[in-house]
């Protein structure tokens, strides 16, 4: 995806993806390999899942304040959308084409992996990715112009920053995990 022209329907889809992606890396995998670590100092696909979850608790406050005006104030408008360059900046900073590692900023630390419930950090994944399509399709119907509409970034809140640009952070730091779950699965699943 590109940085730009992003649609109700990618976003929605990128969700809806998101949760068979989850499901697919944690149904057939045993609590040994969801918690196992490469590395004392690396997450194990537990703490990722978990690190997610973090960050899109963080994101989705702001999202409802942004949205959380008398429907004539909230800015009307058609699709594609574009997050300002800044924010494409940092979208492709967190996404998985950019190989760095990326630190992490302490609000988005996932819970210790002795805490983590397999099923309970799937099943809180997919209520706020479903969160995440509920706010997109009723923005759909409502032809909300999510350049336009704007909220606070959760970490630094003086800058705002347009929906779309919530979401699509959200979008690209998932996918970006994602891989990293996957290259866990491959690694220790076959263990």
């Amino acid at each position: 995806m590109k940085n730009s022209d992003y649609t109700y329907n990618y976003l929605v889809n990128a969700f809806a993806g998101a949760k068979e992606t989850a499901e697919e890396l944690v149904h057939d995998v045993d609590d040994q390999v969801f918690l196992r670590k490469p590395a004392e100092d690396k997450w194990c696909m537990g703490e990722i899942l978990s690190h997610l979850i973090q960050a899109g608790n963080e994101y989705l406050p702001q999202i409802k304040k942004g949205l959380n005006k008398p429907h004539e104030n909230l800015a009307a408008g058609g699709e594609p959308f574009t997050p300002n360059f800044l924010f494409r900046w940092f979208i492709y900073f967190v996404s998985p084409e950019y190989q760095r590692p990326v630190p992490t900023v302490k609000p988005f630390e996932p819970i210790n992996a002795v805490d983590i419930n397999r099923q309970k950090i799937l099943a809180d994944f997919l209520k706020l990715q479903d969160e995440f399509i509920h706010i997109l399709k009723q923005a759909k119907l409502e032809q909300l112009d999510l350049d336009r509409i704007k909220t606070r970034n959760p970490i630094i809140k003086f800058v705002p920053m347009s929906l779309t640009a919530c979401f699509a952070i959200q979008e690209a730091h998932q996918r970006r995990h994602f891989e990293q779950m996957k290259e866990l699965k491959k690694r220790f699943g076959s263990v």
